[in-house]
């Protein structure tokens, strides 16, 4: 029984389902699943020793894996001017999952296109079901929940983070059409049209969720993934449909959706606020801010940065010298920003390495899934610090690599999986 590789296989298949769970519902949990994927790997590196080293040495050929790791090392790196302890021990706590899951991921078995599609089935039920019960919330308290909207707040949902939650809804999105253009089902082919139906339902639910960083990456990876097929297809006009299609629906969400409405309004006028000196205390203003001290921080130790375990009392000093009125000492809401100022040229450089390097290595952007969900990261790193947290790393890091490991392989590198590469139902 252990050594069965369908048992590995549907542990694989759970933890990957936990881990979803988690993120949408319990931090504890989701931090419980990832253990889950350490111990698929080294269950199929017992199961498999007599190839054990074989396959060490084709992880060691896999730059586009070991390569998260510089995100743990880059903190590491941060020991040399090191003056707070227990932040520099916090950061290296949240990095962990880059050094540990890409093993984890390259050893634990690949599965089959059905369980990997038919997990994200499951991914976007569990996403609509969830949604749906956000949006009757919002319908029972409509007045209540619109004048959180106004002050700037988020619509109540399961997950303490509305940015994560988002996040995971735009991916929603782009793999409900990657599967109804797939042409898949589980069982039933009408189901095709259920697959569609909750894809165009998370399309307006997103909306009406109206958190600005997961419809700005969602657009992101509609854009490029629009442009890029018009481009391989040769279908231009289809191309500039694309572009249009992006900047009307914006203009329609404000005009329909009375939450979209209420979210840009609230953003026109924070930043009036902010140009009359007024905004310290409201959220696009406090985002701003976090900019400026980070790019000072930058500015004042560009080499090397000012540590990434010192990074935490730098910005409060910064703060308390030119920021006293703010309400509250917040991190840069760029990750880029962030690890400038912590880790200056240096740590940037090798940031970007690690992130851009499993993009186009062996092509691997020309996975629709991988391509997709790396936009939508991406996109959330721009304006969030979203590595700086266990639930953005455990995002980021299981899609990733999930990726990674689902890519087609062949002479060419990572190719587009065609309808005829269905399975047989």
């Amino acid at each position: 029984m252990f050594q069965s590789s369908k048992l590995r296989i549907y542990f694989t298949w759970l933890c990957c389902l936990s881990v979803l769970v988690g993120i949408l519902f319990s931090p504890f949990f989701q931090s419980m699943s990832l253990f889950g994927f350490a111990i698929a790997g080294l269950w199929e590196g017992i199961a498999t020793r007599s190839t054990f080293k074989a396959q060490w040495r084709d992880f060691c050929r896999r730059p586009d894996y070991w390569i998260f790791g510089l995100h743990f090392f880059i903190v590491v790196l941060g020991a040399w001017s090191l003056l707070d302890l227990g932040f520099w021990l916090e950061r290296l706590r949240i990095k962990l999952p880059f050094l540990v899951l890409p093993l984890a991921f390259f050893f634990m078995p690949k599965l089959s296109v059905r369980y990997h599609w038919g997990l994200l089935y499951a991914m976007i039920g569990l996403l609509t079901v969830t949604s749906l019960g956000i949006l009757i919330n919002y319908l029972l308290h409509f007045e209540a929940i619109q004048l959180m909207l106004k002050q700037g707040q988020a619509m109540p949902m399961p997950s303490d983070n509305h940015i994560r939650f988002s996040l995971l809804v735009a991916i929603g999105i782009i793999s409900a059409g990657y599967l109804w253009w797939q042409g898949y089902y589980w069982k039933k082919a009408w189901e095709r049209y259920l697959i569609a139906g909750m894809g165009l339902f998370l399309f307006a639910f997103l909306h009406i969720l109206s958190v600005r960083s997961g419809l700005a990456a969602l657009y992101l990876a509609l854009l490029v993934l629009g442009l890029r097929y018009a481009w391989v297809q040769k279908r231009y006009a289809l191309g500039l449909g694309v572009v249009l299609a992006i900047g009307a629906l914006p203009i329609l969400g404000y005009i329909l959706l009375p939450s979209f409405k209420m979210k840009v309004d609230y953003a026109i006028y924070d930043l009036r606020m902010r140009q009359n000196g007024q905004g310290a205390m409201l959220s696009d203003s406090e985002r701003l801010t976090t900019l400026r001290v980070g790019w000072k921080i930058f500015k004042e130790s560009p080499i090397l940065g000012v540590g990434a375990g010192n990074l935490d009392q730098v910005v409060n000093f910064q703060y308390l010298t030119h920021y006293p009125q703010a309400a509250r000492v917040m991190i840069p809401h760029n990750q880029f920003v962030y690890v400038a100022a912590g880790s200056g040229l240096f740590g940037l450089t090798l940031f970007c390495i690690a992130l851009f390097l499993p993009l186009f290595y062996r092509q691997n952007y020309r996975d629709v899934l991988f391509l997709g969900s790396f936009l939508i990261i991406f996109a959330s790193l721009m304006v969030e610090a979203t590595f700086e947290n266990s639930m953005g790393v455990a995002l980021s890091t299981f899609f990733l690599l999930m990726g990674l490991k689902q890519i087609p392989t062949g002479s060419a590198g990572a190719r587009h999986l065609q309808r005829s590469d269905l399975p047989k139902l």
